[in-house]
Order: C-alpha cells, then sequence, then structure tokens
C-alpha cells in the first residue's frame, strides 16, 4: 500500500530500536529528494551550523558532535563507496578496503584540511599509505613551503645543519638508515644537480662522510685534503700509505737497462710515450756497480741515450726512473686556489604559521591540482570528457522537449 504526505515524524520506533523500519526487502530501503540533502542524519548534539557547501550540498549528510557523522560496514566489500561522474572501470570486483573512491577522469580521494593532515592512513602492521599505478607515477607529492615528501623510520634523526630539512624527499631515522636506494640492474641512488648532485657530511671526525665497498669512478677532477691507500698488512690488519703531491700533474714509469762500453740507448714504452708530453721529460739513475757515474747524452720522443761519466768504458746494470707531464692536461695552474666551502644556500628560517587560506585560495589551489592532473591525464581524456557532457547535455534537452 501506498503512503503520501507532506513529512514523516517518527515518534516511537520499533523494539529494535530504529526509528523508521523497513524489512519488505525492496531495491532500496529509503528513497528521498531533497533541494540540500537527499538524507539528513544528526546522532545527539549537532556538530555545528551547515556553512560548507560540501556538507549543505549532499546525497547524504551526517552529523555529530562526539560520534562518526557517516558509518559503512561490509563484511566482503567496501565498506563506503565514493564515485565522482560515470565509472566504465574495468574496478576490482568485490571493492577491497574501508572507503573505495573511484572516477573515470577526476581523483578517486581527495583529502582537504586547512590546518592539519588533508589526508592520514594508519595501520599497525600493514603499510599507512600505499600507492599504485599502471602507467602514472606511484605518488607525487607537492609542498609549497616544506619538503614534498618526509618518512621517518622509529625516530627522527638529527637535522642537516647548513641547509636544514626542507627539500624534495627527506628521509630521516635516529638509528636506522635514512635512506636507501635499491635497483637490480640500473642504478640505486641518481643525484643530478647543476649545483651539486651528491654531499655526504658527518660531523663526527671517526666516522666518513661517504662510504664505498666497491669499485669507484669519477670522470672529472678528484680534489681531496688528503689522499691515502690502504694496503693489507701480513699480520692482517690493513695499513695507511699516503700519496705523494706534486704542483703539477705528472706520469712516472721505472725500468732497468745496462751499459755496454760506456753507452745504452733505452727505448721509451709505447704506451707510456701516448700519454705523455715528450718535448720535456726527466731521466733519473741509479748504477747498480761501480762506475764513474751516468748522465743522458741525449734524448727523444721515442728513446734516451745513457752515458758513463768521464767517457767510462764499464757495462754495468742501471734502472731509471722517468717522469713527465700528463700529455691531457693543458691549462694547469700551479698552486691554483681552490675553496673547498661547499656552496649551499643559507639555513632556512622556520617559516611562520601562515593565515588560514581564504575561500578564493582555496579554490585556486584545488583549481591548480585539477589542472596538473588534467595534463598528466591520458590522451584524449579531455576530448573524451566533453564528450560526453555534450552527449549527455543533448539528451537532456531531447527529453525536455518531450
Amino acid at each position: 500500500m501506498d503512503t503520501y504526505d507532506d513529512y514523516f515524524v517518527a515518534t516511537g520506533g520499533d523494539p529494535s530500536g530504529y526509528g523508521f523500519s523497513n524489512t519488505a526487502g525492496y531495491a532500496y530501503g529509503v528513497y528521498t529528494v531533497g533541494w540540500r540533502a537527499g538524507v539528513y542524519g544528526q546522532l545527539g548534539q549537532a556538530d555545528g551550523p551547515d556553512t560548507n557547501n560540501f556538507t549543505v550540498l549532499a546525497g547524504i549528510v551526517g552529523t555529530s558532535q562526539d560520534g562518526v557523522g557517516v558509518r559503512g560496514t561490509s563484511a566482503n566489500n567496501a565498506d563506503v563507496y565514493g564515485q565522482n561522474g560515470l565509472f566504465s572501470g574495468p574496478a576490482p570486483q568485490p571493492i577491497p578496503g574501508g572507503v573505495c573512491g573511484m572516477s573515470e577522469y577526476e581523483p578517486g580521494v581527495v583529502g582537504w584540511s586547512r590546518e592539519s593532515d588533508g589526508m592520514q592512513g594508519l595501520s599497525f602492521t600493514g603499510a599507512g599509505v600505499h600507492c599504485f599505478s599502471l602507467h602514472g607515477s606511484g605518488l607525487i607529492s607537492l609542498s609549497g613551503a616544506l619538503a614534498g615528501v618526509t618518512g621517518i623510520s622509529d625516530t627522527q634523526g638529527p637535522p642537516v645543519p647548513n641547509i636544514g630539512n626542507i627539500a624534495g624527499v627527506v628521509g630521516s631515522s635516529d638509528q636506522r638508515t635514512g635512506v636507501i636506494g635499491t635497483s637490480n640492474a640500473f642504478v640505486g641512488v641518481y643525484g643530478f644537480s647543476n649545483n651539486i648532485g651528491v654531499v655526504g657530511q658527518s660531523t663526527n671526525p671517526a666516522s666518513y662522510a661517504g662510504y664505498f665497498s666497491g669499485n669507484v669512478i669519477v670522470t672529472g677532477t678528484l680534489t681531496a685534503t688528503v689522499k691515502n691507500a690502504v694496503v693489507a698488512f701480513p699480520d692482517g690488519s690493513q695499513r695507511v700509505l699516503h700519496c705523494m703531491e706534486s704542483p703539477e700533474h705528472w706520469f712516472e714509469d721505472f725500468g732497468a737497462a745496462k751499459l755496454k762500453r760506456g753507452r745504452a740507448v733505452v727505448k721509451l714504452d709505447a704506451d707510456f710515450a701516448k700519454v705523455v708530453q715528450l718535448n720535456d721529460y726527466h731521466v733519473f739513475f741509479t748504477p747498480e756497480g761501480d762506475c764513474g757515474g751516468l748522465y743522458v747524452r741525449r734524448q727523444s720522443a721515442k728513446s734516451f741515450e745513457v752515458r758513463e761519466l768521464m767517457r767510462g768504458k764499464s757495462s754495468v746494470a742501471f734502472s731509471y726512473r722517468i717522469v713527465a707531464r700528463r700529455k691531457d692536461i693543458k691549462a694547469h695552474r700551479r698552486f691554483a686556489k681552490i675553496d673547498m666551502r661547499l656552496p649551499l644556500p643559507a639555513a632556512a628560517a622556520r617559516p611562520r604559521r601562515k593565515p588560514a587560506p581564504t575561500r578564493a585560495a582555496q579554490r585556486a589551489f584545488l583549481a591548480h591540482l585539477q589542472n596538473e592532473r588534467r595534463e598528466r591525464g591520458p590522451k584524449g581524456a579531455k576530448k573524451a570528457k566533453k564528450a560526453k557532457k555534450a552527449k549527455k547535455a543533448k539528451k537532456a534537452k531531447k527529453a525536455k522537449k518531450a
């Protein structure tokens, strides 16, 4: 039996505690139409006057002072499902999760807050937020004043000196690794900048700003205050040897030869000759027998001639050391000045608490996010959306004429 009236008021309720009960098994238990909200539900004292357009104009409005505004539960599907416009799918069936938001071209779920977090995800054993995308980025985070993404493991670690903890991505931990990058076939961590690609810093003099367990390649200039080599001792310990330094770039080679009646011609190593300047190199001798001494009679780009002093005729053996300037370095400056300080920006002051954004600023920010989403959307998405709107408008116009 159909019943019609302007409005209904439930003053009693059934024994179960429901003000309105329908157990007939209709397709829709309750169907209501309103110009502000289809259904308005209030638990106890109201949360306050409706001033937000998102809550004033809605299919269902739920309000409460201390309880949950809207609650949905399901045993095997999404507890709460929200959809923007038409959605052609494909969508997972059944849809898992407490809340599921879907849309064809708009964001599935949007979280917004003026003074706190726009969205929070909490879990005891799983990930707080799990992001997955087939063709787009798994996660895009944007901040106008602070770090784009901040990841903290257990307890936050120390702040970065000089520049502060404001960056595109900040990873921090007190007792664990701040940031880990891994790759099976490509680069684990890649840093690029027109200033400094990667900076490693340690304030502990007994620690290391960088540690490499494996081979290291430097294609540019390696500059350091001290350069050491580590060698293994027979007792199993590791010992430090120090590099000799020079105000110029030299390569050196060693060899041995023997005089014959006070003379010897020594040919330069062909590979050594390819990487040094051969117009001016130096040769040092160490005789390995009794003789009057050795000197260089003449030298060329291919060899040098050795003779015994005082026209000696001995046939002693000798070792030699050749030192020549590097061929690949042209514009070299002796004792060139260098500034070892990092050209980093000054420490950023902690941003002052900004006043709450105006409604116009909120609308502009949302419009900015929507424009970014449209630019990242699939090709043809805009055209398809316009075509859908035009088709819908045409259908409504045709229905109105009928």
